[in-house]
């Protein structure tokens, strides 16, 4: 058997709970937890649900039009310093944000136990093409 002590506010709502199911207060205060266990998730499983969000995020269809639009751009030499510019800022951006995404399939892989390329083939993820 074990005994917890609660603060006032959460006995009276378990008094409150336990009045309008008509049961005692030891009974409804098992249920609860009993379904706060059920329903909670292990740890691993939430990191490994954060890093696959991490590893998913990416660009807005708007902002790989802009890219795209400069890439084409530059193959037909009719960017301007200020554009130049801009597709290297961008360029970078996109640089950056892979490495962080390695980072996060090399989490991954820890998490798992396995390898990046193990990871990567599972999630169907391939190098980017460079332009």
């Amino acid at each position: 058997m074990l005994h917890i002590e609660l603060d006032e506010d959460t006995e009276r709502r378990l008094r409150n709970i336990s009045r309008k199911d008509g049961g005692e207060i030891e009974e409804v205060a098992s249920r609860l937890l009993a379904q706060a266990a059920r329903s909670a998730r292990p740890a691993h499983e939430i990191a490994e649900a954060e890093l696959l969000q991490k590893i998913n995020e990416g660009w807005s269809a708007e902002r790989w039009g802009i890219y795209q639009s400069l890439v084409a751009k530059r193959r037909a030499e009719t960017l301007t310093e200020a554009e130049y510019a801009q597709l290297a800022a961008l360029t970078n951006e996109r640089e950056v944000a892979h490495a962080r995404r390695i980072q996060y399939l090399v989490e991954l892989a820890k998490l798992r136990g396995t390898t990046l390329d193990a990871v990567m083939d599972a999630l169907g993820v391939r190098p980017p093409g460079y332009v």
